[in-house]
């Protein structure tokens, strides 16, 4: 069982000003939280911060704090409301990065009082420094929390992981350092679409040392897909691209599993198993699943690097190659924002086959009638720069000033390109109360298939 707890940037830098408001003595706030409960992961997502009004601390000193009940029972109340989880964060001011004695003693008075009045909920409790965070998850029992992940410009895992790093990994703990090898070691990271790019990216992710690879995709290998899959063989062909791409991974001998989910996320089931990555790549060519990656990225706090590869060629003839890599993220447009993805495109790509067949003779959608064109390097190309750009949000080497959101590879040009916009208001993506809500029924507010479960 993976415990965690997720916040964004922004809601950690409040955290921090409201905890560190007085120099010298412990600060507190609330967390109302969002919750992902799966047989393999347990994990509370933040939705918003609450603070405590000046005048509800009975006591603040160096060592502790006390709160009056009147504000414990407002959050709880308001939680109840909402139909969200709590977390208690409070400071530990000179460093002290750990869970004290008072703390566990105030914890078993405090944690039953939101068990008790929201009940079915997981809750939790966070302690920062000034420069580290330690969280804790109660559900049948308490348990330690083994990650507290912020995502935003930057990815930070405050992960309990302090085994030394592989010597396997010597090479690239001499260019980034031997903490980026545990984080790398402590995440999840599902792939969507294990083809061109994402069977690149599944090849780079598990030689960088990612310590849990879930692969996705329904489709079975053909002998076409061979010129830009990695790994696969001719014996592969009929078989499934997620199976395949998983069996050869986990012979590699390097630490680490990868695990193939040999459906399609347009179905329930596999789209639930997306709530346990604390990173996804998107790496399909469709439109329904990149719909389904922009939902999860806000209401989950899970980030989503997502990626596409077009080549206009005509008779032979090379009119223009180019490469996106997009970074979903709350605070960030999502693809209908960014024109990627449309309510018309969802709904052509939903039609029967029947009905497909028939826009296409009738003109209405002449790109479903052939494959599009797809060639290695440029598959290769545009895989390695969504992981550079995952290395990027966890390390910052490409500097403080790059903000960007979204990289555009104008291949047959040499140019690359980045860029970051703001999102539509009008759109789903800017509705902020809806980010980190966490589980959910509907599932991510869609409308899902009846016959998956």
């Amino acid at each position: 069982m993976k415990t965690g707890i997720v916040l964004h940037e922004e809601q950690e830098l409040q955290l921090r000003q409201l905890l560190f408001d007085t120099p010298g003595v412990e600060g507190a706030a609330f967390l109302l939280c969002g919750q992902v409960v799966t047989h393999n992961v347990q994990k509370l997502v933040a939705n918003a911060v609450v603070a405590i009004a000046p005048e509800d601390f009975i006591e603040r000193s160096a060592d502790g704090l006390i709160l009056k009940s009147a504000a414990i029972a407002k959050v709880s109340k308001l939680a109840r409301y909402e139909g969200l989880s709590v977390v208690f964060a409070h400071s530990h001011p000179g460093g002290f990065a750990a869970f004290s004695t008072r703390d566990d003693r105030e914890e078993e008075k405090l944690i039953p009082f939101f068990q008790s009045r929201i009940p079915g909920h997981l809750h939790g409790t966070l302690v920062l420094t000034e420069t580290t965070i330690v969280g804790r998850i109660y559900s049948d029992r308490r348990y330690e929390a083994d990650q507290v992940l912020v995502i935003g410009q930057r990815f930070r895992n405050h992960a309990r992981n302090n085994t030394e790093a592989d010597g396997r990994y010597d090479r690239q703990v001499r260019a980034f350092g031997p903490s980026i090898q545990r984080t790398l070691n402590a995440l999840t990271v599902g792939i969507v679409g294990v083809g061109g790019t994402g069977s690149a990216c599944a090849e780079q992710l598990k030689r960088l040392g990612v310590g849990h690879l879930i692969l996705f995709d329904h489709d079975s290998l053909e002998d076409t897909n061979l010129n830009r899959v990695y790994g696969a063989t001719i014996a592969d062909v009929g078989k499934n691209k997620a199976e395949v791409a998983a069996t050869r991974l986990n012979t590699i001998g390097l630490d680490g599993v990868c695990e193939a989910v040999p459906e399609s996320i347009v179905t329930l089931a596999a789209a639930k198993r997306l709530r346990e990555c604390d990173v996804v790549f998107g790496c399909t060519d469709k439109e329904i699943p990149r719909a389904i990656l922009s939902r999860l990225a806000l209401t989950y706090h899970i980030p989503v690097i997502d990626m596409g590869v077009v080549i206009d060629s005509i008779g032979g003839v090379i009119r223009g190659i180019y490469g996106r890599v997009t970074t979903l993220i709350a605070k960030e447009p999502c693809l209908f924002c960014r024109g990627r993805i449309s309510a018309e495109g969802l709904r052509v790509e939903a039609l029967s086959a029947e009905d497909r067949e028939r826009h296409v003779r009738q003109g209405y959608a002449p790109e479903l009638d052939s494959p599009s064109p797809a060639v290695i390097a440029f598959t290769s190309m545009t895989a390695s720069h969504a992981v550079s750009e995952l290395l990027h949000r966890l390390t910052g080497f490409m500097g403080d000033s790059r903000e960007a959101s979204e990289v555009l590879l104008l291949v047959d040009k040499n140019r690359i390109g980045t860029n970051r916009r703001s999102a539509d208001e009008a759109c789903f993506c800017s509705v902020s109360g809806d980010w980190g809500r966490g589980d959910q029924t509907p599932y991510l507010d869609m409308v899902w298939p009846t016959t998956s479960t």
